[in-house]
């Protein structure tokens, strides 16, 4: 790497609103090229291609294609988040509540495109870069979901049911994604699996 493409100086650095609007020109792009290419078939010069910026402009904001990848993910999981927290701070029993938590995600994975299933893949790796979050979001997830449990029937969730709704979810969910891209009526049938199994967890719990 051309060291000269990761220096920082004061005078370099555009007004905060720019930087901002920038960074989020890289991130887009580099969703399009690891959309279309995969992570390990994508290069930073095809993120370049993608946001149409100079590779100068790139290191100022990213170290590698990992780091973009990981702010790919991470606004995701914020996006999912709050999302989630909105579904379930509406009145409605505590399997009401994580149902719609996960009607959220499903509606996300149906509507997100192609990175999808590259930032979840991806994710799965021990040795990614976006393993770590993964975790902490599995774990954040839980909280929630036994959090607003709780809240509404009056009584602890068992956190173990929490986590198998969540790595259901996503394991149900990659299967289709890897094995059947791009299959509308596939991830439909999914979701409806998905809503019955999380009811009958949580009814049995």
């Amino acid at each position: 790497m051309d060291t000269t493409a990761t220096a920082r100086h004061p005078q370099d650095s555009p007004p905060a609103s720019r930087r901002d609007q920038t960074r989020l020109r890289i991130i887009k792009g580099g969703a399009r090229a690891f959309a279309a290419r995969g992570f390990e078939n994508t290069s930073v010069q095809s993120i370049l291609d993608a946001a149409g910026v100079s590779r100068r402009t790139f290191y100022l904001h990213f170290s590698d294609k990992s780091a973009v990848l990981s702010a790919i993910y991470e606004r995701s999981l914020k996006h999912l988040l709050a999302c989630r927290h909105e579904a379930m701070k509406h009145p409605g029993s505590g399997i009401q509540r994580l149902v719609r938590a996960q009607a959220v995600y499903m509606d996300f994975v149906s509507t997100a495109g192609p990175i999808i299933r590259v930032i979840t893949s991806e994710a799965l790796r021990p040795d990614g870069a976006l393993h770590g979050m993964r975790l902490a979001m599995h774990q954040q997830i839980e909280d929630m979901y036994c959090a607003a449990f709780e809240e509404a029937e009056g009584r602890r969730l068992d956190p173990m049911v929490a986590r198998s709704i969540i790595l259901l979810s996503e394991s149900l969910t990659l299967h289709v994604l890897m094995q059947h891209p791009g299959d509308a009526a596939k991830l439909a049938h999914a979701s409806a699996i998905l809503k019955t199994q999380v009811e009958q967890l949580l009814a049995a719990d």
